[in-house]
This record gives structure tokens, C-alpha cells and sequence, in this order.
């Protein structure tokens, strides 16, 4: 009965207002009859732009290093330059203020919604689909058919320029000096050999130019107290694959060095020699012992994982990184506008 009532309504306003007034009428219809979430979701997912050369443009800017097709890189590529590069902002009071991308990148931030939509409509740019979620309180993304092997990989190499932009003075020593090595004497430069310090590190790396006027041997050690067992004449511990002996020049790296150790020169001549030395100490963080109880949070959608995106985390939240939105949450699909609920 209420059905044919508003088709019967309907017909008549067309007559009364007339084919120009058409699509208006229609409009006003279908809003009727829409569905109560998508209807609460159209504002969102109706400002999600999946198909624009500027913001395809903009998207290939930003992805540009990644290797092609690699949707995880992308996909952390895209996070990192939103959540480095745009501030929250939250609407003014008493409105609902729904940004465009276009007018969040010009603006330089938004609120949850506003990123959201940045981020979805980017991703959607170069071929990724995406979902947007929405709470009662909150909107972030879901990216959809994610390898979390191949996207915690970019994690990491994120979060490790990170800590590196954060303290990088204190992860990097440098020495540099020019000094006579007497005959048939040794040098030592480096650390005791105990652990890192403060920081969780993965390992060290020691890179090295050393230029002599006499043959030198060279040693990387692990400890200082190998080195006093070297000029003890006793045996000690070095790296193998880091052992030169006879050389006048050397320029090289020794990697992956468990512990704070140094470098030994030997001048076994009987003569001086005039020695430069050019050294840098790189201490590696360790992204998996700070994040060690950190997982990537993804659902399973149509068979595949898609991962929880959330562009209010900040530059220390990552892909995958869940803020524990409580409560009930949909997905809905920007172009379909399909929807599930995540549970």
C-alpha cells in the first residue's frame, strides 16, 4: 500500500513540475528507498574519487621508487607520505565538514574521514581497492589482498629511516685521523666489546679507508679484550672474512657485527709507517625488538586479507596497525557500495 503510494505521489509531482524537474524527483526517491547505511555512508564514500589524472599523478609522485606492481610498497609508500605530510584537523565546531582529496591536499590535513578519503582515493588512482569503515565515532581504511610477509618487510625499512631521522647522531660514529705507527706496534680503535646501549640494535657495520706507507695487517675484533690478547701473543677472537693481512690500501665494509667491537693494525715492519684512517661505526635498529608485540591487523574479505589502515596513527603507527576501535564497524566498498560488517 505505502509503495504504490509513493509511486502514484511520485508521478504526480512529475506532472506538476515537469520533465525538467525529473532527475530531482528521482533523486528524492531514491533516498527514500536507500538502504540506512549506505545512506549514513554516501557522504563519506561519495567523495572518494577512484578515477582522476591529477590524483593518479599525484599517487605515482609518491609510489614512484616502488618496484611496479608491488602493492605493498605502494600501499606503505602512500601512508608514510600522508600521516608525514598532513596534520589532523579536526571540523568546525558543530559541523560536519566532509573534504574532497583535492581539498585536503590543498588544505594540508583533515580529520579521520578526510584522510580516509585521501587515502582510499589514492590507492583506488593506481589499482588498489580499498574499503572505507566507518564506526560510530571513527573512519580509517581497509586495503584489500595484502601479502603481510611482503608489506611487514616495508614496515620495517620505514621505521628504520625513522628511528635513523630521530637519532641518527647517536647511531652513527665517525673517526677520522692521520698517525705514524711505529715498527713492530698496534693500533686499536672501537669499543669494548658489551652490548649496544640504550637502543635495541640489530647489529653493526664498520666502514672503513685506510691508506699506509708500509704493509699493515688488519683485524676486526669483537672485543677490546681480544685485542690485548692480539699484543699478548695469545689467541684471539676476530672476523674472518674481515682479515686483511700485507696491505697498503683497503676500503671496504664488515657487516653484521654482534657486538661493539674495533679495528686492530698491525705494523710488523721495523720501520714507521704513516697511516689515514677513515672510519664510520653504524649501529642497525632493530625494528622487530621495538615492535616485537606489534602484528599486522587485517580481515578477511571475499577470500582475501585486507589490512586495517588507519592515517590518524601518526608517523609511528604503520599498515596494519590497529587503534582498538570498539564498537560496530562496516566496510563498504567505494564503487559498489557493497557492505559487510567486521566482527
Amino acid at each position: 500500500m505505502n509503495k504504490h503510494f509513493i509511486v502514484i505521489g511520485t508521478a504526480v509531482l512529475l506532472l506538476v513540475v515537469g520533465f525538467s524537474g525529473c532527475n530531482e524527483i528521482n533523486n528524492l526517491f531514491e533516498e527514500f528507498e536507500l538502504d540506512p547505511v549506505i545512506k549514513r555512508a554516501n557522504p563519506y564514500i561519495n567523495k572518494i574519487i577512484t578515477n582522476d589524472i591529477q590524483l593518479r599523478t599525484y599517487a605515482n609522485s609518491i609510489i614512484k621508487d616502488c618496484p611496479s606492481n608491488d602493492k605493498e610498497c605502494q600501499t606503505n609508500s602512500i601512508y608514510r607520505h600522508i600521516v608525514e605530510n598532513f596534520n589532523y584537523l579536526s571540523d568546525p565546531t558543530g559541523v560536519e565538514f566532509i573534504q574532497s582529496p583535492q581539498e585536503t591536499i590543498q588544505i594540508g590535513g583533515g580529520d579521520c574521514e578526510d584522510l580516509s578519503i585521501l587515502f582510499n582515493s589514492l590507492l583506488e588512482n593506481v589499482g588498489i581497492k580499498t574499503y572505507l569503515v566507518l564506526s560510530e565515532t571513527h573512519a580509517y581504511s581497509l586495503v584489500y589482498d595484502v601479502d603481510i610477509t611482503n608489506l611487514w618487510k616495508y614496515v620495517e625499512q620505514s621505521f628504520i629511516k625513522l628511528t635513523e631521522d630521530e637519532y641518527g647522531d647517536n647511531l652513527r660514529q665517525t673517526y677520522e685521523q692521520s698517525f705514524t705507527l711505529e715498527g713492530n706496534h698496534y693500533w686499536y680503535y672501537g669499543g669494548d666489546g658489551k652490548d649496544f646501549g640504550d637502543y635495541d640494535i640489530d647489529y653493526m657495520n664498520i666502514t672503513y679507508v685506510i691508506t699506509s706507507t708500509k704493509a699493515l695487517d688488519f683485524y676486526v675484533v669483537p672485543t677490546q679484550e681480544d685485542y690485548n690478547k692480539f699484543v699478548d701473543g695469545e689467541t684471539f677472537m676476530n672476523y674472518p672474512d674481515c682479515k686483511e693481512e700485507n696491505i697498503l690500501s683497503l676500503s671496504d665494509v664488515c657487516s653484521n657485527l654482534g657486538s661493539y667491537g674495533g679495528i686492530i693494525l698491525s705494523n710488523k715492519n721495523w720501520v714507521d709507517a704513516d697511516v689515514d684512517v677513515k672510519l664510520e661505526f653504524y649501529l642497525h635498529p632493530s625494528f622487530y625488538n621495538s615492535f616485537k608485540d606489534n602484528t599486522i591487523t587485517y580481515y578477511w574479505l571475499e577470500g582475501k586479507k585486507c589490512i586495517v589502515v588507519d592515517c590518524t596513527s601518526g608517523k609511528w603507527g604503520y599498515p596494519g596497525y590497529d587503534t582498538g576501535i570498539i564498537g560496530k564497524k562496516t566496510a563498504i566498498d567505494p564503487i559498489t557500495k557493497e557492505y559487510t560488517y567486521l566482527t
